[in-house]
């Protein structure tokens, strides 16, 4: 009788340009063998994900990204100072023709993307419809980009509800699920003396980031969590133009992701058993 492998879910974080080390964990992923089954994502995470659900292709994904220079940055910023600096209608175009105007009915993994209601502070899910929409949705980082009205709603940042959505790809019928989680405050150099005004709120925000995300990923079966020793903010955006700092934070989501490989295999074993006539037969008797 052939094994019956557990559906893996994969949840992808919010992080800004700290999202790049979700290429090194595909990468990783990819390596090791392991099949990603669902995906759901926020913010930079919906971004990554997308693509690798489009077209399950992390090569094509890193190169995209080492690709992307200053002047085509430069060409996304659309000027506003209405709810953020940015309107994002350049930046929803732009990842509209990479993704080749998909919906999420074209994509080669089933992906549940996460924004937030600005009136409600409810997580909203998008699984149906354009998918270019949803990623502009759940980018919608306060202060850079507007909120987003659509569908009768006030959208922003994903990760403002939901950073790392372990509780949506479980839904989504995830047997195993794997978190990648951005916002684990790390200090490479701990503070020792007292910071500069200018770098407190910074520091407090990461922090509430941090302990927001502990709670999306208390119920993950595998937790990968990149170290971040650029010390990348909530947004980082100037990383993205350097492919020395792009490839170290691949390469960081790589390694992180390789730390926890035999532990996925080996809850992927234990499912396995667990699907066998004779454990589920002393399953029976054990419940009685």
């Amino acid at each position: 009788m052939a094994q019956k492998n557990p559906k893996i879910g994969l949840a992808l974080g919010s992080g800004g340009a700290k999202g790049l080390a979700h290429i090194g964990v595909l990468k990783s992923l990819e390596k090791h063998k392991i099949p990603i089954d669902y995906i759901a994502a926020s913010s930079i995470g919906s971004v990554i994900g997308a693509h690798y659900a489009r077209y399950r292709n992390v090569k094509k994904l890193e190169e995209l990204v080492l690709h992307f220079d200053r002047k085509r940055g430069v060409g996304l910023f659309d000027f506003t100072v209405i709810g953020g600096i940015m309107k994002g209608q350049k930046t929803e175009k732009f990842i509209s023709e990479i993704l080749q105007n998909a919906t999420f009915q074209d994509l080669q993994i089933p992906l549940t993307i996460v924004a937030t209601d600005f009136n409600t502070a409810d997580s909203v899910y998008f699984s149906e419809g354009d998918v270019a929409k949803a990623i502009r949705a759940s980018i919608a980082i306060p202060t850079i980009f507007q909120p987003l009205s659509y569908l009768d709603k006030l959208l922003a940042d994903g990760g403002l509800s939901n950073p790392v959505p372990v509780s949506v790809v479980a839904a989504m019928g995830a047997d195993l699920t794997i978190a990648v989680n951005l916002d684990r405050v790390y200090q490479e150099n701990p503070i020792a003396n007292l910071p500069p005004l200018s770098k407190i709120p910074l520091l407090a925000i990461n922090i509430l980031r941090h302990n927001l995300a502990l709670y999306s990923i208390s119920n993950a079966d595998i937790i990968i969590t990149p170290l971040n020793k650029l010390q990348i903010g909530l947004v980082g955006w100037k990383h993205i133009f350097d492919n020395n700092k792009v490839r170290q934070i691949i390469q960081e989501g790589e390694d992180a992701a390789d730390r926890v490989i035999p532990d996925i295999k080996k809850q992927i074993l234990e499912f396995q058993q667990r699907q066998l006539p004779l454990h589920k037969f002393f399953s029976f008797f054990r419940i009685r």
